[in-house]
């Protein structure tokens, strides 16, 4: 029952935010609703840091969260692959008769192309990486309670509802096509058939796996979520793995667009709830603005079952 209604106040928060930006007009505060976005998902990471380092012994256990970090985000994203090209290709077998469509691309350095793949996970990491050195290092912190992370994911999932008007996402086109229809469901069915994997290399049972890799690329909710529901540590795995994930598929997706449009499915998968915004360009570039509204209706899908399913799994 807590959860159920943990649950309903985070989709009221979404809902209010959807409704609001419809009172205030689809083409009002735009601007303002992204920026506040922007603002409350560093503030959410910069106190997730500070309740990590809240945990007794965390200093011993900073290896065993990166390293199950990438463990989690390897074989989460390996399931997903497998899933979306066998069931893509059982739904519709005239794929494997397209032929390889190289995509143009801009010309640059590749220290220039690292840069551009690693600046902002590593932006972010750097805000936690912050929380937690305060907490460990000052008093600044002392009077922090879990309870704020809350307010502000509440905050935040009401300008993610606003920014959801501001899109205008029509899904007329999308529920025409059922190729595009079950990418969200590729998406879960891969993430937890790698869960099961991930499972037997690190020390937590499958369903912590499952609910750590429920995130789906957003790190934010996913980090903040689970530490909200009682669990800081396996919070800051999942912030990690799932900001890993965002990271995999910055390599990825240019790689699928390489191989072909019939690989468009693995990789707005691999992008998760990340190809409504994050790599909505770069998927678009890959194979071509045609499938924007695919990868939009995928992200945006993705992005509501996240906060349904984790809670499932705590």
């Amino acid at each position: 029952m807590e959860t159920l209604w943990y649950l309903v106040k985070l989709t009221i928060a979404l809902v209010l935010g959807m409704g609001t930006a419809r009172i205030l007009g689809a083409n009002r505060f735009t601007r303002f609703a992204s920026y506040s976005q922007t603002l409350l998902v560093w503030l959410l990471l910069f106190f997730m840091g500070v309740n990590t380092g809240s945990i007794d012994g965390i200093t011993s256990q900073f290896a065993t969260i990166g390293s199950s970090a990438f463990i989690l985000t390897s074989f989460g994203v390996a399931g997903t692959v497998f899933v979306a090209i066998v069931l893509s290709l059982l739904q519709n077998p005239a794929l494997k008769a397209e032929e390889i469509a190289i995509a143009k691309r801009k010309e640059q350095s590749v220290l220039r192309r690292i840069y551009d793949i690693l600046k902002e996970p590593l932006i972010l990491v750097s805000i936690v990486i912050l929380g937690i050195t305060f907490r460990l290092t000052t008093n600044l912190f002392s009077w922090f309670k879990s309870s704020l992370v809350t307010y502000l994911l509440y905050a935040l999932l009401f300008f993610v509802g606003m920014g959801m008007v501001h899109r205008k996402i029509s899904f007329k086109g999308v529920l025409s096509d059922k190729s595009l229809i079950f990418l969200p469901i590729y998406t879960i069915l891969g993430t937890y058939l790698g869960a099961i994997g991930a499972a037997f290399f690190t020390p937590f049972s499958l369903k912590e796996v499952m609910g750590m890799l429920s995130g789906f690329g957003w790190y934010s909710l996913s980090g903040i979520m689970i530490s909200d529901l009682g669990f800081p540590l396996l919070g800051s795995i999942s912030f990690l793995s799932n900001l890993l994930r965002e990271s995999f598929s910055f390599f990825l997706i240019p790689l699928f667009g390489r191989l072909g449009k019939k690989y468009y499915n693995p990789a707005v998968c691999t992008a998760g709830a990340t190809s409504m915004d994050v790599t909505l360009v770069l998927l678009s570039s890959h194979f071509g603005v045609r499938t924007m509204l695919g990868s939009i209706y995928h992200g945006v899908i993705i992005s509501l079952a996240a906060p349904l399913l984790i809670p499932l799994f705590f």
